[in-house]
């Protein structure tokens, strides 16, 4: 979340990698997040959202991306104040990524894909890998300490 290396890296003219470490889907919420304002979706107007049911509304429009409800955007939508620091500053992060050379995205390609085209359609310097979890190094158990394999 440190996009201000890529004005930087513009200004020494040298190449730089964003890399989004949450899901393809959570990265499009997040593009979401100016065109939400735009349509007066958020802020929200008061504290009534959180049980009324606004939460379960569907968002059309997100590309790659269907029957989504509010409540399954990042939930930093979730205020009343137009100045919340987290909503601007996270939604400002995901469009500043699309000024980088390239981007790394920590997804599983085959549970995300309709949203990773989308993605590519608008940023086609998009790289994969993942799931993260899946990628830890494997250490042979005769090199574990005693201590750890209790």
């Amino acid at each position: 979340m440190m996009s201000f290396a890529i004005n930087a890296t513009q200004e020494f003219g040298i190449l730089d990698v964003q890399f989004w470490t949450a899901s393809a889907c959570g990265y499009m919420g997040y593009l979401q997040f100016d065109e939400l304002r735009r349509r007066g979706i958020i802020p929200f107007k008061d504290d009534s959202f959180m049980e009324d049911g606004t939460l379960d509304t569907i968002v059309d429009g997100i590309p790659g991306m269907s029957n989504i409800r509010l409540k399954d955007l990042p939930s930093f939508i979730s205020t009343t104040d137009p100045d919340d620091i987290l909503l601007n500053y996270l939604g400002n992060e995901a469009q500043n990524r699309l000024k980088s050379s390239a981007m790394i995205i920590n997804t599983f390609t085959e549970l995300e894909r309709k949203v990773l085209e989308a993605i590519e359609a608008r940023f086609p310097n998009i790289y994969v890998t993942g799931p993260l979890s899946l990628m830890e190094k494997t250490i042979p158990e005769s090199k574990l300490s005693s201590s750890i394999k209790e």
